[in-house]
C-alpha cells in the first residue's frame, strides 16, 4: 500500500457479518470506520471520505439506495462495493446505475473473497 492508510468505511447492520469484515481489513492495514445504519454512513461520508465503501442496501433508518444517491449527488468517486443477499436482476441493474463496483452476495462471502475484492481496489 502506499504512504497514506487506506480507509474503508463499512456500512452493515448485522454486529457478526460487520465485526468479521472489520477484523479482515484490521489485519491488512486498513484503517475501518464502522456505520450500522445509512445516516452514520452519510455521516462518516462528509466528515471522513473513505477510500472505499462496502454497503449493504437493507440497513434501519436509511438505506443503502439513499447512500448511493447521496454519493452520487454529492459526486464523490471513491468506489462501493454493494454486500446483500439480494440476488434479484432488478437490484443489481438498480446497483450498476449508481456505478457500483463490485456487488457481492453475502451468503457467498469468506475473509479471502473480502480481502481479494478490497485488496485490489486499494493498491
Amino acid at each position: 500500500m502506499n504512504d497514506h492508510q487506506k480507509h474503508v468505511l463499512v456500512a452493515e447492520d448485522d454486529a457478526f457479518l460487520l465485526e468479521m469484515i472489520r477484523k479482515v481489513l484490521s489485519k491488512h492495514g486498513v484503517r475501518v470506520s464502522t456505520a450500522i445504519n445509512g445516516q452514520e454512513a452519510i455521516d462518516v461520508i462528509d466528515n471522513d471520505p473513505p477510500d472505499l465503501l462496502l454497503l449493504d442496501l437493507i440497513m434501519p433508518n436509511v438505506d443503502g439506495f439513499a447512500v448511493l444517491q447521496y454519493r452520487k449527488n454529492k459526486n464523490m468517486k471513491f468506489p462501493v462495493f454493494v454486500c446483500t443477499n439480494l440476488s434479484d436482476k432488478k437490484t443489481i441493474i438498480r446497483c450498476e446505475e449508481f456505478d457500483v463496483a463490485e456487488y457481492l452476495i453475502k451468503s457467498d462471502m469468506d475473509d479471502d473473497q473480502i480481502w481479494t475484492s478490497v485488496g485490489k481496489y486499494l493498491r
